[in-house]
This record gives structure tokens, C-alpha cells and sequence, in this order.
């Protein structure tokens, strides 16, 4: 999960102001504008265009399960690759620091999540053509993803996980909880490891019954 910081001056940490290069990108590394437990993000211009703006997520994997999630993430991305419900993934890469692994993906910016759209509005409501909107542009990624010949379940839709893109469109993001295990579970043992693994890759407010 991102939790989407202010816009507000502060001392410059991890990325920020250095310039990276990322597959064929050049870019050069702005404010953190989210962060998770071993992940941030940040905002980003390209090196050569300055007026292109990215989301540069950087994530430090400890170990082969943090890597796995991340190489999960990317490959769904891709598969999903120029849906517009979808945020994009432009460039990334791994990069081998000895007793970790950093990756580094360039993303699609989108200034806002639903947390931040909800919060701003007060005491006013939505109108239900907004409400319908945000539901529909949901249902067509999820669709997508369970559309794939091996079907795709994101696992950990909430509001945090939606963000609005300058087209307008709400985009789901955050794919590193998907899962492709759809069979059924009949032995204690195997349900067991599957609530962990569930209690691990979902937010317990969000999670289905």
C-alpha cells in the first residue's frame, strides 16, 4: 500500500535529486510523494523532456519472497500493458546491491488516490455519476485481469490502491498481492497456509468474507 504524503518542503532523502537511469530511461529524481513499509515513491521528470513526469517506485527486497513479489508486479504490468484503467509501467530495473536487491520501476504519475479525493471533499457527497465513474473504471481493470487465460485476482482492491490520471481515468495499481492460485482447498493443512498467505497479501478492512 502507498500512503500518499503532502506536498510540503523537507530534507532531501533516499532518491531524491539524484538522476537514474532506468532501461532507456534518463530521469531525474524529485520528492517522495508515497511510501510503504520497504518501498517509496517518488515523483520524477525524464532527464531529456522535462515536461514528461513519472512515479518512480523504489522498493528494497531483503529476500527471494520480497523479489518474488516485486518480479510479480512487473509481469502483471505488462501483461496489462495499455489498459486504460490500468497505471502504466514504462521502464525497470534490478539492481544488485550484494545482500539486498533494489528495484526500480517507472510508472505512470497520477496526483491523486481515491484516499486523497475522499478525504478533500468535506461533509459534500459524491454525485452519482461520479460514484458510477470510479465503480466502472474499477470493473473494467478487474475485468481485465480476470479475462487472462490464466486469471489474474489483484487480492487487495481498495481506495489507497486507485488513483486518478491526468486523462481523468481512475487506475488500480499496486499488483505485487495478485494472485493466479484459484483451486479449492479441502486438507486443514492447505488452509491453513492458505490464510496465512491471505492474512499476508490483503488489508483486513478490505478483505472479502
Amino acid at each position: 500500500m502507498w500512503r500518499f504524503k503532502h506536498f510540503t518542503q523537507k530534507e532531501p532523502a533516499g532518491l531524491e535529486g539524484r538522476y537514474v537511469d532506468v532501461g532507456n530511461l534518463k530521469i531525474h529524481v524529485r520528492n517522495a510523494i508515497a511510501e510503504g513499509g520497504f518501498s517509496c515513491v517518488y515523483l520524477a521528470r525524464d532527464a531529456v523532456h522535462a515536461s514528461k513526469q513519472y512515479a518512480l517506485k523504489h522498493m528494497i527486497c531483503n529476500d527471494e519472497e520480497s523479489l518474488d513479489l516485486v518480479m510479480k508486479e512487473i509481469n502483471v504490468m505488462k501483461t496489462l500493458k495499455g489498459h486504460p484503467n490500468v497505471v502504466a509501467l514504462y521502464a525497470h530495473t534490478i539492481l544488485d546491491m550484494g545482500r539486498t536487491k533494489e528495484a526500480l520501476l517507472v510508472m505512470e504519475f497520477c496526483e491523486k488516490s481515491l484516499v486523497n479525493v475522499l478525504e478533500s471533499r468535506g461533509a459534500a457527497y459524491f454525485e452519482e455519476k461520479q460514484v458510477l465513474s470510479m465503480f466502472r473504471d474499477v470493473c473494467n481493470a478487474v475485468f481485465a485481469m480476470h479475462s487472462q487465460s490464466l486469471p489474474i485476482a489483484h487480492r487487495d482492491l481498495k481506495a489507497e490502491n486507485l488513483l486518478l490520471g491526468s486523462d481523468g481515468l481512475w487506475k488500480l495499481c499496486d499488483f505485487g498481492s495478485t494472485s493466479t492460485n484459484h483451486k479449492r482447498f479441502e486438507k486443514p493443512e492447505e488452509m491453513g497456509i492458505e490464510e496465512d498467505n491471505i492474512r499476508k497479501h490483503t488489508t483486513p478492512a478490505y478483505r472479502a468474507p
